[in-house]
């Protein structure tokens, strides 16, 4: 009878083990089931966010398009960038709006710019409307409150390139006016980079105090990207690419 009750109970004992091993089996193949399907489930949203690739660059802003053209008249010039707005009078002075804000009414093909900034004629705080006016023909900039003169044409003189990305630092560096460097960027990629319509400053300026020289990149926006560097020195501008 002992030898019987030994027996069952070793018999017990190898069922339970069976039964606590086909019991974990059983949760380890669950789990690498949901484990998969998880992946499985995540892979399309990782898929489709890759496929959505960059964005679409945004449409220039009413000010960024103006900043991006030169503007003339028959009194002098004027050079707008994110933080200046630059007038050169017909006897070489400058009068210069530091930008601090810029707000936007669009009506079409015009705009009413509100720019607040510091007069630094005056040094004083102030507010200037200009109208973008785009309505025909080559483009106007007019203000009340220019100093030099209240209407400026879109200067095509040069052709339909423009620059952008310029900031007030840089500018300061190479004379305080940006309208020689669009010209010379305009009369270089006119011959070597016929394909481009524009170019765009890389943010960046080194400057070499012995030999007096700034030196900075731009990118034309030809197929090929072409790099284009351009030195300041002695109050001219050389530009190579």
């Amino acid at each position: 009878m002992e030898k019987k009750t030994k027996a069952l109970a070793a018999i017990a004992a190898g069922a339970l083990a069976i039964g606590i091993a086909l019991s974990v089996a059983s949760c380890a193949l669950r789990s690498a089931g949901t484990d998969q399907q998880t992946v499985q489930e995540e892979a399309p949203v990782e898929e489709a966010a890759q496929g959505q690739g960059a964005e679409a660059p945004a449409a220039l802003t009413s000010y960024e398009l103006a900043c991006s053209k030169g503007w003339k008249s028959d009194a002098g010039s004027l050079q707008m960038s994110k933080g200046m707005v630059i007038e050169k009078g017909a006897d070489g002075k400058i009068h210069v709006l530091t930008v601090s804000e810029v707000e936007e009414a669009d009506a079409g093909k015009q705009a009413v710019l509100t720019v607040a900034g510091t007069d630094e004629d005056a040094q004083d705080s102030v507010t200037w409307t200009l109208i973008f006016d785009r309505s025909s023909g080559a483009a106007t900039m007019s203000s009340d409150d220019f100093k030099v003169s209240k209407e400026y044409s879109e200067d095509v003189a040069e052709g339909s390139v423009s620059v952008s990305g310029m900031d007030e630092a840089y500018i300061g560096l190479v004379g305080g006016d940006a309208e020689p460097l669009r010209k010379a960027l305009a009369a270089y990629m006119a011959k070597n980079v016929p394909q481009a319509a524009s170019a765009s400053f890389d943010g960046e300026a080194s400057v070499d105090f012995n030999a007096k020289t700034v030196s900075a990149s731009f990118h034309a926006d030809d197929p090929a990207r072409t790099v284009l560097v351009v030195a300041y020195a002695d109050g001219k501008f050389t530009v190579t690419g």
